[in-house]
């Protein structure tokens, strides 16, 4: 609401601002109210020069499109570019600001204190003193005042899309202005005024000048924390109707159009609606990845189930998973280096149409055609991942503790033995040998070995993974449920001699040490060369109460043994623990001085 004076006599008029006339209620005189100029009417003071043409415009323009790699290979050479350069009406306030704030400072300390916890002394539940520190932030109430100027553009027009006034925030060229003169805009479209300077300060400088308030006044925290924060500032302005200039180029891409405003004294100060996506690189990315994903889950699934997680991380398969993943990093930064190489060689061609200088030097353009050398890594990768994938198939299981060097299980409950073992002999002719030191028949009958049954890839599989089981189980000292698993391993696959010999051992932890005799007889009988087997026969003999047996199957481990050294020595340990003692006394009496020919 305004105030008038009545023509007439004097007396206080009031109106609203879409009135034109008034007529005074105590002498009926009619006062005009004054018409205000148009807003549109207002003319600029000062003008910053345009000092870029439509060329280097549209020249910027493909510029930052070939440097762009989140944008199609293609754009930079198949975007239709429209230039239009034009006047940006606007405002230049040159104001400053007074403001006075409050806050509250914190300081952090530790603070000791003593808490009272229930506790169970003697039997009999009491509270306990107990001393406890904590965080404490002390907090402060400060206050203070701060000033400043600032000299910010506000757009005075409309009709300008929102991204375009960003620029405004980021010209750097106020101290070019000069006083308007009409030479400036010839040729070049200028914008109307549409707002008054009181308006455009509200709308688009206001909060500028807002947050510049905060920003210094924040600068007085101090502590390490801060809270509370509180200022009122007053603002004082002068402003001055300038006009700034700016270019539009409208992108023409893929049947759609894209928007870019650039600063009209520096082209490379540019803002854009969204761009498309390269979406050809994304899809070149993900099937890259697709063969590393699977080789690293492949070898972590491998680990997760076997007996030993760190068994599985052999080098050679952390090698292959390893070098999946740098073919297929190389594969990608040869797609982004070929990717630039296409833009960076549509943008010299382009360069010469705009006649712009084109980069020094050219980008050289691709070879035509695919990537011979990318096609070549994808198969090698291919490749790698096919062979890990089978080597993890075919041997994916970790063995347990070796039943050689460890302590015998405590018993367990047994569960019964779903598939009859063939007895063996009490001593066969190989035990005759060995004990009677003929080492040229013990290698004559070694050398007699039946060829195993045909099994399938299926009851392989099926064998295999009982077998991993029962390794796990073995390795947790389970014996009831690795006996159930090696029994399912040999009932898949009865050529799987690990699993006979894994099972012996489990019987042997169960206390079952005939049954073990058994087993382990027909695995010996059916490989006589298997270490480990002899190496369990010899404990569950000897726990038996089969010395003889016991006797020639230690003097079979030692004969068939790589590190004869490295056996023996293990095995006088385990003599001199004297546990169990059955096994102990059958050590001493094949492994002393007298008898060092055993091993020949």
């Amino acid at each position: 609401m305004d105030t008038l004076i009545c023509k007439g006599c004097g007396a206080s008029l009031t109106y609203a601002a879409g009135l034109q006339a008034l007529q005074c209620e105590y002498c009926d005189a009619v006062t005009e109210i004054a018409r205000v100029a148009p807003v549109a009417a207002t003319t600029a003071q000062l003008l910053i020069p345009m000092t870029v043409e439509d060329n280097a415009l549209a020249y910027a323009v493909l510029h930052h499109l070939a440097a762009n790699d989140e944008v199609p290979d293609d754009m930079v050479e198949r975007a239709e570019l429209s230039v239009k350069r034009f006047y940006l009406p606007c405002f230049a306030f040159d104001g400053s600001y007074n403001a006075t704030w409050t806050a509250s400072f914190g300081y952090n300390r530790t603070d000791t204190y003593t808490d009272h916890v229930k506790r169970t002394v003697d039997g009999k539940s009491e509270r306990v003193p107990v001393t406890r520190t904590r965080a404490v932030v002390d907090w402060r109430p400060v206050s203070g005042q701060d000033a400043g100027n600032f000299v910010l553009l506000g757009y005075g027009g409309s009709g300008v899309a929102p991204n375009a006034l960003l620029l405004l925030e980021r010209l750097r060229k106020l101290q070019t202005a000069t006083p308007f003169d009409v030479g400036f805009i010839s040729g070049v479209d200028t914008h109307p005024y549409t707002l008054a300077a009181k308006e455009a300060y509200a709308l688009h400088t206001e909060a500028q000048v807002g947050k510049l308030v905060e920003t210094s006044v924040k600068h007085h925290a101090q502590g390490n924390v801060q809270r509370d924060w509180h200022w009122n500032a007053s603002t004082r302005w002068d402003a001055s109707p300038m006009y700034v200039p700016m270019g539009h180029v409208v992108i023409a891409y893929g049947g759609k159009q894209y928007n870019v405003w650039a600063d009209g004294t520096n082209a490379a100060n540019l803002v854009s609606d969204a761009l498309p996506a390269n979406r050809a690189k994304g899809k070149y990315i993900s099937r890259g990845m697709l063969l590393p994903i699977v080789a690293l889950l492949a070898l972590m699934f491998t680990g997760l189930a076997s007996a030993s997680f760190f068994y599985e991380m052999k080098l050679e398969r952390l090698a292959a998973v390893g070098a999946v993943w740098i073919l297929s990093a190389w594969r990608d930064a040869r797609y982004a280096r070929r990717s630039q190489q296409v833009r960076q060689s549509a943008l010299a061609k382009r360069a010469q149409r705009y006649a712009q200088p084109a980069a020094t030097p050219a980008a050289p353009a691709p070879s035509e055609g695919p990537d011979l050398l990318s096609l070549a890594m994808s198969l090698l990768s291919a490749v790698i991942v096919c062979v890990l994938l089978y080597k993890l198939v075919t041997d994916p299981a970790a063995p347990p503790a070796a039943v050689a060097a460890g302590t015998t299980p405590a018993a367990a409950a047994i569960a019964p033995v779903s598939a009859p073992v063939k007895p063996v002999r009490l001593l066969s002719p190989i035990m005759v040998a060995a004990n009677a030191q003929d080492w040229a028949t013990v290698r004559t009958l070694t050398a007699k070995t039946a060829s195993p049954a045909a099994v399938s890839k299926a009851d392989k599989a099926a064998s295999a993974a009982a077998f991993a089981r029962g390794a796990k189980a073995l390795l947790n000292k389970d014996n009831a449920a690795a006996i159930t698993a090696f029994e399912a391993a040999l009932e898949a696959n009865s050529a799987n001699m690990d699993a006979r010999s894994k099972l012996g051992a489990a019987l042997i932890g169960a206390g079952d040490h005939e049954r073990a005799r058994r087993v382990l007889g027909e695995l010996v009988a059916a490989a006589p060369r298997h270490a480990d087997g002899w190496r369990n026969l010899a404990e569950a003999a000897a726990l038996s109460g089969m010395r003889a047996e016991a006797d020639a199957s230690l003097r079979m481990l030692l004969h068939l043994s790589k590190d004869r050294k490295r056996t023996t020595e293990a095995l006088k340990k385990r003599a001199a623990s004297g546990e169990p003692g059955q096994f102990s006394e059958a050590v001493a009496r094949v492994v002393k001085p007298g008898a060092k020919k055993a091993g020949g």
